[in-house]
């Protein structure tokens, strides 16, 4: 019902709940903007245990993005020095978002992993 030209309930209501609806983008825009996000930290370890077929070693690395922001093109290297004999391989991710995983696997021919020194490290990225 209407009183001479004011408004119903209905009215009321719908208007309360529109304001409502503007508040809670407006506070959710004010708090990305204040925040402050993390920035990309891609960290790569292995993932499990090596695995052989047909004298090939299979290792499985996982690659995680510790930061809110997403990375792109994260290159992992892997290094293998077994008796001063060094093998190296290197993938790239395209693109890593904000706290993802990503698995690969880096094959190694003739040379167990366990025989030597492993080291893995993202050798680089770039912030879309």
């Amino acid at each position: 019902m209407t009183d001479r030209g004011g408004r119903t309930s209905a009215e009321w209501v719908a208007f309360a709940l529109s304001c409502l609806v503007v508040l809670t983008v407006a506070g959710l825009i004010a708090g990305q903007l204040v925040g402050g996000e993390e920035p990309p930290t891609p960290i790569a370890s292995q993932a499990g245990p090596v695995r052989e077929t047909a004298n090939r070693f299979y290792l499985p690395v996982q690659v995680v993005n510790r930061g809110d922001v997403a990375a792109s093109e994260v290159q992992v290297t892997v290094e293998l020095n077994v008796e001063g004999s060094i093998t190296e391989g290197d993938q790239v991710i395209d693109f890593l978002g904000g706290d993802e995983t990503k698995d690969l696997t880096f094959v190694f021919d003739g040379e167990d992993p366990a025989d030597g020194e492993l080291e893995i490290r993202v050798s680089g990225f770039a912030i879309p």
